[in-house]
């Protein structure tokens, strides 16, 4: 290999680390969503919903990792898109796009007002109209004590504090008020805010599978806040994003039209990583489509599963390009099955070597496509017995199906 060649590989290599080291959306930047990022036909169809609709209720589901982060990045980028294309045929339309990580409001609306945002502008705007109506309400010659750097005190006419409501200096005008009426005039503001969007988009964390509660309190306050908001004229739409794994048991949830995010299909992943790296270096097509299907569709586990084979490589020192094999040396089955342990662990609760034995086959039919069954005993070396108790188990929770071919059953992945 040249110079020349060698520092382009190990420029394209370290591009690509950099690249898949992001295995959250918010490390990701913006500009990722128009040169990386395909759009679900799910989240398309959302979009599409969302643009003519009003006062809907969404709730956007899918496992941790799947990039409901991401899709909804992707579906507040495509709404602003299309609203800045109507406003150029449209002058006097108007419409606003919320987007913003969940906080209780006592974290959030702290935050966005010393944000610089879409959002925040608008929590600030109305925050700074009713500080100054209040203020306005005080006698003339009510003054502000303040403590100065020199240690003592200065009075402060409310004028002064109006004039640093200009810059949205709150800190004199809420002091003079008293915490609680601050509290209420904040979330007031942020209601207010929310009004006037034709869309809000709520980024739920992922939540412990072990400890409902703070998931209940958030969908509560959540609810609240909906509630008020029907009362509006604009009445505008709400996505939220939440785990699927947790998508029970309150009352909220039942509200809501529901939207699956399902994984993406090992083609789609290839498609990704073939639009953004102009083809499949350093790996082989087979490869790559291999990790594809390793992550079963899960975005997040795709970058963590090239990265981890790229550290393989490195550290054996085989060259170029990863072929299937070294994929395979590089992620052991133990890691598969950690990692789909999440949805393996309710079909499986008590079960360790099921959930191994589970991975081994899944992956197997990823690779191989349909088996008979005889041969899945001879691949997991297990009793007859066991291997139908397996089968039953996926075949319940639709992840395989069986047909009969003759005298023999034949195993092969469920199509989502």
């Amino acid at each position: 290999m040249t110079t020349e060649n060698a520092d382009s590989t190990h420029n394209s290599l370290t591009e690509l680390r950099e690249w898949a080291s992001h295995i959250t959306a918010e490390t990701r930047g913006s500009t990722w969503i128009d040169d990386g990022y395909l759009m679900p036909e799910e989240v398309s169809n959302l979009c599409r919903k969302l643009a003519t609709e009003r006062g809907g209720l969404h709730a956007l589901i899918g496992y941790q990792g799947v990039g409901k982060t991401s899709a909804m990045l992707a579906i507040a980028h495509e709404l602003r898109k299309s609203i800045a294309t109507n406003t150029k045929q449209k002058p006097n339309l108007s419409k606003t796009i919320f987007a913003f990580k969940w906080r209780q409001p006592s974290e959030l609306i702290p935050e966005l007002l010393r944000r610089e945002d879409d959002v925040s502008s608008k929590v600030k705007a109305f925050y700074t109209s009713s500080l100054a109506r209040l203020l306005k309400k005080r006698r003339p010659d009510e003054t502000l004590i303040r403590k100065t750097n020199s240690g003592y005190k200065e009075g402060l006419r409310y004028v002064t504090t109006l004039e640093d409501l200009a810059s949205h200096d709150f800190t004199e005008a809420e002091r003079t008020l008293g915490k609680a009426l601050v509290e209420r005039l904040r979330y007031e503001s942020f209601l207010d805010a929310l009004g006037e969007a034709q869309t809000i988009l709520i980024d739920l964390p992922d939540y412990s599978r072990t400890d409902m509660r703070r998931a209940t309190t958030d969908l509560e306050t959540i609810h609240w806040i909906w509630n008020g908001l029907t009362q509006t004229p604009n009445q505008p739409n709400i996505v939220i994003s939440f785990q699927k794994e947790l998508f029970r048991g309150h009352f909220f949830l039942g509200k809501m039209n529901r939207i699956d995010l399902l994984p993406f299909k090992p083609e789609t992943l290839l498609k990704f990583y073939e639009k953004r790296f102009h083809g499949t270096k350093p790996f082989t097509q087979e490869a790559l489509l291999l990790l594809a299907k390793m992550s079963r569709g899960i975005f997040r586990r795709f970058l963590r599963y090239i990265t981890l084979t790229l550290n393989h490589q490195e550290r054996a020192g085989t060259p170029l390009p990863i072929t299937v094999n070294h994929v395979h040396d590089a992620i052991p089955a133990q890691l598969l099955a950690q990692d789909m342990d999440q949805q393996l662990t309710e079909i499986f609760p008590r079960q360790p070597d099921m959930r191994t034995a589970a991975v081994k086959l899944l992956l197997h039919l990823e690779e191989h496509g349909p088996t008979t069954q005889p041969k899945i005993k001879e691949l997991l070396d297990l009793p007859d017995y066991t291997v139908s108790r397996l089968v039953c188990k996926l075949e319940d929770y639709r992840y395989v199906r069986r047909e009969k071919k003759g005298i023999e059953n034949i195993i092969a992945l469920e199509t989502p």
